[in-house]
């Protein structure tokens, strides 16, 4: 369950905080949306998936906090453009932005296909970059700064020989992370991403039927000898991946920027 707010966050400017967090409508993106209005903000929910947006919305909404629920698909930029300007429209600002919107693809190296490809780097880089682009014109114009935090992989981390474009994507994310770090640390916006491990969501649950078909064991089996490689010896619930992204939005974070942070368990310590 979300934590209830203890109140709206409040600007210097006597406004409710607003954010922004794409892929709400289901898994690590619900836990972030019920999540950050404990830190004091309204949630703008954007999602394409109608059902899981309006749950998400209900959720929240039984908590007690604002909501905006956007149906946008974000692999077109003009549509992205279209969010954060609805926002604004709404609630007159943007100070912070989870780029949690993405897929994953899950294929042998050599079956890996140009569509997989442009598909992993569309959805899982191109939307980070450009909704990271228009939530900080949105930012700046408030001259207020803000947080903006991607969702990456330990896939960004390390190779993975089944997941070859969506790591490549993830790694993609980080260094956007870093570079977009650098270039509005003068507007007072951090910029820093969380590199989630084995999450127990739908996404990963179908990762391990695939991974289970191609090494002829059961998806059990598979998530079994996942979980024995995890130090902490259990796979993350999407809260904790949440907990992260609610750090890095709060003002505890506010001198932390161009970072990339692991919760994984301990699978990754670089």
């Amino acid at each position: 369950m979300g934590r209830r707010s203890s109140g709206p966050r409040v600007t210097g400017a006597g406004m409710t905080a607003v954010a922004v967090v794409t892929g709400a409508g289901q898994g690590i993106g619900r836990a972030i949306a019920r999540r950050l209005p404990g830190e004091g903000f309204a949630v703008a929910l954007v999602d394409l998936d109608a059902a899981g947006l309006a749950e998400t919305a209900k959720e929240i909404g039984d908590d007690g906090a604002q909501t905006l629920p956007v149906r946008s698909d974000l692999t077109e930029v003009r549509n992205i453009e279209r969010t954060m300007s609805q926002v604004v429209k709404a609630w007159g600002r943007i100070d912070a932005l989870v780029n949690n919107a993405g897929r994953e693809v899950t294929k042998p190296f050599l079956e890996t296909t140009e569509a997989d490809w442009d598909a992993m780097l569309t959805i899982n880089l191109r939307t980070v970059f450009f909704a990271t682009q228009h939530a900080a014109r949105a930012m700046i114009a408030g001259g207020a700064g803000g947080q903006i935090v991607n969702i990456a992989s330990i896939a960004g981390r390390s190779g993975r020989a089944d997941q070859a474009a969506y790591g490549a994507a993830k790694a993609g994310v980080i260094s956007v992370t870093r570079s977009a770090a650098l270039a509005l640390a003068s507007h007072g916006i951090t910029v820093n991403a969380v590199c989630p491990g084995v999450v127990d969501t739908a996404m990963t649950r179908r990762i391990h039927d695939i991974r289970s078909r191609m090494a002829g064991i059961s998806p059990q089996e598979s998530l079994r000898r996942m979980v024995a490689r995890i130090p902490l010896g259990r796979i993350a619930s999407p809260d904790d991946v949440a907990r992260a992204v609610a750090f890095f939005c709060s003002p505890q974070a506010q001198y932390i920027t161009g970072q990339a942070l692991n919760v994984c368990g301990g699978i990754e310590m670089d």
